[in-house]
């Protein structure tokens, strides 16, 4: 299994959007991947078009109650793509147990695994980058300075504290792309150390698809505009986590929380 997370201390960059479209792009290829809902706004669940009642089990059931993780992994009407609802945020499996959260999700049997991330991170940038073996920074042109500073923070503890490996970053939602020269380019993969895999326009069909505009419900964008560069940028990162062979740095997640977080409770 391949555990990532789209990741930076800050609002509004796209990351549960670059979660789910991501997603279907692998399971499109043929991939099982599943989709851990982190935010308690349930953005994946609204892009997805899915609702759960009290009665279905949802991932805080499953460490509580010490359930099989299956028993909270529900299909999509996207083949191949699985999501995990939770009604709580990520950061709250910090105090219910996060070694328990830990384990679940790393005895979960898929292909791909998404943890998606709230904001502001956090406690959940532990769990999501002390489970996950792989990250991706999220850059975007409105409060570039800020996201750019969030990436160097979220790259240190992520590498270096947390032993996941970053992948690349992602420019998300570029407004004057002419303001993005390969010299900008290059001087941003020397600053944080890793390259820039993709560079995605700000399109206003694809805003669109968060549900925010009017009555409008959100949707996957993935799924309904086949034939768009933002497709096709989305495709793109896919393929190259297909072809990613980074070999883990951690052997067990869980051993690992266990010894960051219990020093930092007591």
């Amino acid at each position: 299994m391949k555990s990532i997370t789209f990741t930076v201390s800050k609002g509004g960059v796209g990351k549960s959007l670059i979660t789910a479209n991501v997603g279907a792009a692998l399971a499109h290829k043929g991939k099982k991947v599943v989709l851990v809902e982190g935010d308690p706004n349930q953005p994946l669940q609204k892009i997805l078009g899915l609702t759960f009642s009290s009665d279905d089990y949802k991932l805080e059931d499953v460490v509580k109650k010490d359930k099989k993780i299956d028993d909270a992994v529900y299909p999509t009407s996207f083949d191949n793509l699985f999501l995990i609802p939770s009604g709580v945020s990520l950061q709250s499996y910090f105090d219910i147990d996060p070694v328990s959260f830990a384990r679940k999700l790393s005895s979960l049997e898929t292909e791909f695994m998404f943890i998606d991330v709230p904001f502001p991170l956090g406690k959940a940038a532990f769990l999501s980058l002390g489970i996950c073996d792989y990250f991706i920074p999220i850059i975007t042109e409105d409060e570039f300075v800020l996201c750019v500073e969030s990436s160097i923070d979220t790259l240190r503890l992520g590498k270096y504290f947390l032993k996941s490996t970053p992948l690349g970053f992602i420019l998300n939602r570029i407004k004057t792309p002419e303001k993005f020269t390969k010299e900008l380019i290059k001087d941003l993969e020397d600053l944080l150390e890793i390259t820039c895999i993709a560079q995605i326009k700000e399109d206003p069909k694809i805003s669109k698809s968060y549900g925010e505009v009017g009555s409008e419900k959100a949707f996957l964008a993935y799924d309904k505009f086949r034939q768009t560069e933002f497709t096709e940028k989305i495709d793109s990162i896919a393929t190259l986590l297909l072809r990613e062979e980074h070999e883990p740095r951690k052997k067990d997640a869980v051993k690992l929380l266990q010894e960051v977080i219990r020093p930092a409770k007591f």
